[in-house]
């Protein structure tokens, strides 16, 4: 689940701030949480408490940018007069296509 967290992290990184927010939650959640598994297995249960503790804080993040996100679609699909803000970042990293063209078009 890490790893396809962090796959939907980098495919997030054009979209906006809420989705890169809540994959980020995601990644460090299991990221956390694994580790959290593994100083249980070593016998350091004390460590392993504050990493499941730090795991559910990240946990909460997504969540709570999940129901940001949701609040935000659901009010653009009634059309609402105000829209909440989601952070565009899909300017920041050009897409394939744009590279290409502009590849094609300062070779030319």
């Amino acid at each position: 689940m890490g790893f396809m967290s962090l796959m939907y992290l980098i495919c997030a990184l054009r979209t906006n701030v809420v989705f890169v927010t809540i994959f980020f939650g995601l990644f460090m959640c299991f990221v956390l949480l694994t580790g959290s598994y593994w100083q249980i297995a070593m016998g350091h249960s004390d460590v392993a408490t504050k990493l499941q503790i730090a795991s559910g804080a990240f946990a909460f993040l997504a969540c709570l940018a999940g129901w940001w996100i949701f609040f935000a679609q659901m009010l653009a699909s009634v059309d609402f007069p105000y829209q909440v803000p989601v952070g565009d970042i899909s300017h920041l990293i050009q897409s394939g296509t744009a590279r290409a063209q502009d590849k094609e078009r300062f070779s030319a």
